[in-house]
């Protein structure tokens, strides 16, 4: 086997190790289509490349990431030149619920020492305790919570979940988090009681009135395929994040082209999911 071969390799498993926080024969094996006999092969390599980055959980039966694995991957985030493990940085995660929406560069660091944390809280239905900082309290304070999903909304990722300080389901997002633990109390949290998430709006996106008909064309050919409006699905919890992320107006008489070319034109019956997260 050619090296880079070797390392592309190392990179599957080794992404799937910080980011999930564990790999398992059986997780190459439903990922990667692998028979057990070359999983297993993968990981002995693995483990070979990077000996300490692992270490055996037989309650598991699955490699568990160390912390020398994190502390790597933060020097190789960090470092100016590609290595080997820089083809393990991008987000990954088991079932990571919605579909994700993505640009094309990168604002805010995610360390994936806290992004495994979460998955592993999620997969294992765990609370997990955090500092975090936010706008309305940029003290560093402590926050406790039972997440549910972990998802992307534009440039930043997020981890929704029930907060029993709030007692009610919120979103945190991961890179004002730090100190993340992984509780041993269960989490009691039912997703289906996340009246948000389990909400699912029909967002009809048009054209923003305060366009000349000529503009309002453009816009439509552009987004519509020439049709009157679009149509889209979203989660009441997330819809704040759709109409900031196509910069779709919520108020078309405060909200104004040149900057909104967009506007929810059923913004009365999804006004209520407005500034709720």
């Amino acid at each position: 086997m050619s090296i880079a071969s070797r390392r592309e390799r190392d990179a599957k498993v080794g992404r799937i190790l910080l980011w999930e926080g564990r790999v398992s024969r059986s997780r190459l094996i439903s990922e990667y289509g692998l028979s057990p006999i070359r999983a297993s092969e993968w990981l002995r390599d693995f483990r070979e490349s990077y000996p300490d980055w692992v270490a055996w959980d037989n309650k598991l039966k699955a490699d568990v990431a160390t912390s020398i694995a994190y502390a790597d991957a933060e020097r190789a985030a960090n470092a100016k030149r590609q290595n080997s493990i820089s083809a393990m940085l991008a987000p990954y995660a088991l079932n990571v619920p919605g579909k994700p929406q993505s640009i094309s560069w990168e604002f805010a660091h995610i360390s994936p020492r806290t992004f495994s944390r979460l998955n592993l809280a999620i997969t294992d239905r765990l609370r997990v305790r955090f500092v975090y900082c936010s706008m309305s309290t940029p003290e560093p304070h402590e926050r406790t919570v039972e997440p549910h999903s972990l998802l992307r909304a534009g440039r930043r990722w997020h981890v929704r979940g029930y907060c029993p300080e709030r007692q009610d389901f919120r979103d945190f997002v991961l890179g004002r988090m730090s100190k993340v633990q992984l509780l041993t109390e269960p989490s009691s949290a039912d997703v289906a009681t996340d009246t948000a998430w389990s909400t699912v709006l029909q967002v009809r996106i048009a054209a923003h009135p305060g366009l000349s008909p000529a503009q309002q064309l453009v816009v439509r050919n552009e987004y519509f395929h020439g049709a009157s409006a679009r149509v889209e699905s979203c989660r009441a919890a997330l819809l704040n994040y759709m109409t900031q992320e196509i910069m779709a107006a919520t108020d078309v008489g405060l909200q104004v082209p040149p900057d909104y070319q967009l506007a929810v034109e059923n913004a009365e019956e999804c006004r209520q999911w407005l500034f709720v997260t």
